[in-house]
This record gives structure tokens, sequence and C-alpha cells, in this order.
């Protein structure tokens, strides 16, 4: 999957403009990976685990949420980079998942920059 030494990012979000917002953004510095919800993105990790080095996941999906992802992932690589993206702070314990390592929590609306260096500070 990677090519040109570009690292690659699994992007999940069950918003198909959210997930086309971030592929633009993204493309031009890494593979770009998308899956519109958990369990479809817990598939393709496993499929394509040695070329994902980060993720940027939104929280509330159906099917499997953010939170329950990051669980996921994080039994199969506990250093792997996650973002998490939201609208819905107040759904989940925040102070629990900024714990984990590698991990940061971005609201929505987001700023691209701050994504883009969040993302940069954790890989």
């Amino acid at each position: 999957m990677q090519t040109n030494n570009k690292k690659t990012v699994l992007v999940v979000d069950d918003e198909e403009l959210i997930r086309e917002l971030l592929y633009d953004v993204l493309e031009g510095e890494y593979e770009v990976l998308l899956a519109e919800d958990g369990e479809q993105a817990l598939k393709k990790y496993e499929i394509n685990s040695s070329q994902i080095d980060a993720v940027i996941t939104d929280l509330i999906m159906p099917r499997m949420r953010g939170d329950k992802l990051l669980e996921k992932l994080r039994e199969k690589n506990p250093s792997l980079p996650v973002i998490i993206i939201t609208g819905f702070e107040k759904e989940i314990d925040v102070i629990k998942i900024l714990q984990e390592p590698k991990v940061a929590f971005i609201h929505k609306p987001f700023d691209i920059e701050q994504l883009l260096s969040q993302l940069e500070s954790l890989m």
C-alpha cells in the first residue's frame, strides 16, 4: 500500500462528506484508506495492518463506535496513533481516552491545520 515512502492513514467516518474532505486534505502527504464505520475499519486494518501508520476516526458511527474501534485497535497495536473526531464530547469519558498513548481528541467542526498538526505530532 505504501508508495513513495508515504505513510498510510485510515480515515473512518459514517459521513461521506467528511471522508471525502479528509481524503482530499490528506492525499498529497499520505496514502489514505477509507471506511464508513468501525467494523469496516477493523477489517481494513486487519488486511493492511503492516501499512497503516495512523487512524482518524469519528466517535459516533453505526455498527461500531470510535471508542470501541480504539479498544480493538489497541489490542492489535498498542502504539498506533489515533485521532478521534466528534461533535458529541459528552458522549464519552474523554479523560479516559486521552490517557491512552498516542491518542488525540478533536471536536467538530475542526480546523484542518489543527488536525494535520495533531496527526504529524502523533506519528
